[in-house]
């Protein structure tokens, strides 16, 4: 689809589940041909009234838990960059990208003292330049820090252990309503009720367990 002068390219969500997307750019057919994957954070936010609240957001994941490469971004800004969707070379907002990352980043820490939990700006231009230096030549401006759990999966830890609890209450009482008709049942009959307990009570010991 071509509109005031370059291609508009068509995306697709393609899974949205556990708190995580797939997302793909889709090609002149209609297919993915590119995708990217988020995962649903949770951080910290104001509601209308100015009091804090828990606000959602969608993000790239990154670290060891990230199921992106390099790669997958790469091919997504060339498509656009084909597309003539992109305002610079795709290796040029990847190298921004990165100074960015560390501009605002490490770089604006290390220009700064800390005392008593308040930043102070007392270097001058020359300690703050080695600063920035020795963090290049270390390796630390590059430190990334670890997270331990994801926000996005303790989110989804939690629904799902709301999620177990209650189909455990569920099971409690569809076994109750079992065990009535089980008594009710002569013979034969009840042996239907009794395999339906035996499932619901290895149901039970799984969700107990996990």
């Amino acid at each position: 689809m071509r509109g005031h002068g370059h291609y508009i390219m068509k995306t697709k969500i393609l899974t949205n589940e556990d708190n995580r997307a797939r997302v793909a750019l889709l090609d002149g057919e209609g297919k993915p041909a590119h995708e990217l994957e988020l995962v649903l954070c949770e951080g910290r936010g104001k509601d209308e009234n100015d009091k804090a609240c828990k606000f959602l957001y969608w993000a790239f994941e990154s670290g060891k838990e990230s199921n992106l490469d390099l790669s997958d971004f790469q091919d997504w800004l060339g498509e656009l960059a084909k597309a003539d969707l992109l305002t610079v070379d795709p290796e040029i907002w990847q190298r921004d990208a990165i100074g960015y990352r560390l501009n605002n980043g490490k770089f604006k820490t290390l220009q700064r003292t800390s005392k008593d939990g308040v930043r102070l700006d007392n270097l001058t231009p020359t300690e703050k330049l080695e600063a920035i230096v020795k963090s290049l030549g270390d390796g630390s401006a590059f430190k990334v820090r670890q997270s331990g759990d994801s926000k996005a999966k303790v989110e989804a830890k939690l629904v799902a252990e709301q999620d177990k609890g209650k189909r455990m209450a569920e099971i409690y009482k569809e076994r109750r309503e079992i065990e009535e008709l089980e008594k009710a049942a002569k013979g034969d009959k009840k042996k239907p009720h009794q395999d339906a307990l035996a499932a619901l009570d290895l149901e039970f010991d799984q969700l107990a367990t996990s």
